[in-house]
């Protein structure tokens, strides 16, 4: 096809016809083409999907989308984190936003006055924030039926997922970095330990605390704090390990100077043995709660067996929230376990990835839609192999406001200069039309009926990015009100220098570039 285009309009008087000649569709905006020439990326190794969104005027009102902008938008690539997007619609539509996930409590025990002497089972269905608010309303709920001593073991229950979940195309040898996290039927604050350093310039020493509580850990501190203005790379002077002792304690070792600059910061790890930091986790919870072990629960992994009987259900937060966390932070382990959660709830066995995809698929399907590029190998986007075309992707932008879901679907993405991934992204964009600046009074407010997250101006866009992919994927509303969903992927060795190549796109769209066009 021409890179421009002849479009003929025929007007009703007769049988005039009249040539205009526009700008193609496979043209990309000039300021975009120029930081393309300027990288050291292939023109090539580029996607690029715009479709302007408009609500149909008839009893269905459905949002529809038609073609601004394209670019290879049907090539398979690589959607890093953008892929979320298609986890947690898909996620809401099969679950609904208001789904709990629930964590039960079984013994196979007596409970007698006040003592429950038995086994203690926790069973898991992949809750993705089991953090320690969670365990602790748990354990007070438990204390609150009038049980204020346990006398026997902990026991969990994991089989909610088929088998231990792990990405088969994934590692960067990171395995001690909380992104890394595997999926977990019983996932416990991420399986990671978060210690937060405060410095104290008059005695040159720093206070560490560190959450969730373990019931079992010691923390050696040798920090000293140095003079230094700067909290940049803080971490390079210090000598961090965490290993679990013979006793079955843990102990946490700090060596090196902290920089008097860094008011507070946070140091995340991942626990190697998940049994252990559940444990000691749910032993401080219940002491917490005013709780008594009378003897030191011996842990054990098992199945829930006609021996047990419930004692209570824990729900977890709503699913939508969790959504919010997933897209606007990231989070790669939530996503992986919503993603599980789809084939548990839906097949009503234990959950697996290839189940997973095969249901999102056939979800898919039934909404029109037919992808046989996409791969889903966990649905988070951390992975190699995982693929969808950015004509497609967009195509789920669109399916995400014809939602019921369509509102905590919006009101999840990372906003431009606001919060998320997008917080430090298009800020001479975004601060130029803050509230009682004169040129705010050149925006105008979209009135066709949109989510009210899209009503007002700004990009509203789901980040993603690899060693050699970078992503874009949501919503645009420019300064006179258009809404545009726009989609791009960079798949490149470079790709990390590109960054600057889709904010040029989306400031594009906020400046209403398609109607100059």
């Amino acid at each position: 096809m021409l890179n421009k285009c002849l479009r003929t309009i025929i007007f009703s008087s007769g049988l005039f016809l009249h040539s205009l000649i526009a700008y193609g569709h496979n043209i990309l905006p000039e300021s975009v083409e120029q930081l393309i020439k300027k990288s050291s990326i292939s023109k090539e190794a580029i996607t690029v999907s715009v479709e302007k969104i408009s609500r149909q005027n008839t009893p269905s009102s459905k949002y529809i989308s038609s073609e601004v902008l394209s670019w290879q938008e049907d090539k398979p690539m690589n959607p890093a984190s953008t892929m979320k997007l298609v986890t947690s619609l898909a996620a809401m539509e099969m679950l609904g936003p208001q789904y709990r996930w629930k964590t039960d409590l079984f013994t196979n025990g007596q409970i007698q006055g006040d003592t429950l002497k038995g086994d203690l089972l926790l069973k898991g269905s992949g809750d993705p924030k089991l953090i320690p608010e969670e365990i602790n309303k748990l354990l007070s709920n438990l204390k609150g039926l009038g049980i204020k001593k346990i006398s026997g073991d902990l026991i969990f229950d994991r089989t909610a997922y088929e088998k231990p979940q792990k990405e088969s195309s994934f590692s960067d040898g990171e395995t001690q970095r909380s992104y890394n996290t595997s999926p977990d039927a019983l996932l416990f604050a991420f399986n990671s330990l978060s210690f937060q350093f405060f410095p104290n310039t008059d005695n040159d020493l720093v206070l560490i605390k560190q959450t969730p509580r373990l019931a079992n850990l010691k923390i050696d501190n040798n920090l000293k704090v140095v003079d230094n203005p700067f909290c940049v790379d803080w971490k390079k002077d210090i000598h961090m390990s965490l290993d679990r002792q013979t006793n079955g304690s843990w102990l946490a070792t700090f060596n090196g100077l902290y920089p008097s600059g860094c008011k507070s910061a946070a140091w995340n790890v991942v626990a190697s043995d998940i049994d252990s930091f559940l444990a000691q986790s749910v032993i401080a919870a219940w002491e917490d709660a005013g709780g008594i072990w009378l003897k030191t629960p011996t842990v054990k992994t098992g199945n829930l067996t006609k021996s047990f009987r419930p004692i209570m259900t824990h729900f977890g937060i709503p699913l939508y929230e969790s959504v919010k966390d997933i897209n606007k932070l990231s989070n790669n382990v939530m996503a992986k376990q919503l993603f599980l959660t789809i084939s548990l709830e839906k097949s009503g066995k234990a959950s697996n990835t290839e189940n997973s995809e095969k249901i999102v698929r056939d979800w898919l399907k039934k909404s029109n839609l037919d992808m046989p590029e996409l791969v889903m190998e966990n649905g988070s986007g951390l992975s190699r192999i995982e693929r969808i075309s950015s004509k497609h992707l967009n195509d789920i932008l669109v399916l995400g406001l014809n939602s019921e879901s369509r509102s905590y679907y919006t009101e999840s993405l990372p906003i431009a200069g606001v919060d998320g991934t997008m917080k430090h992204r298009l800020l001479d964009k975004i601060k130029k039309y803050l509230p009682n600046k004169k040129e705010n009074s050149l925006l105008k407010t979209n009135t066709q009926g949109f989510p009210e997250t899209l009503q007002k101006y700004g990009a509203y866009i789901k980040t993603g990015s690899l060693m050699d992919v970078r992503s874009i994927s949501g919503y645009v509303v420019s300064r006179t009100g258009e809404v545009y969903a726009v989609t791009s992927f960079i798949n490149h060795p470079n790709a990390n220098t590109g960054r600057n190549i889709h904010d040029a796109l989306l400031a594009w769209l906020l400046d209403d570039g398609p109607a100059s066009k």
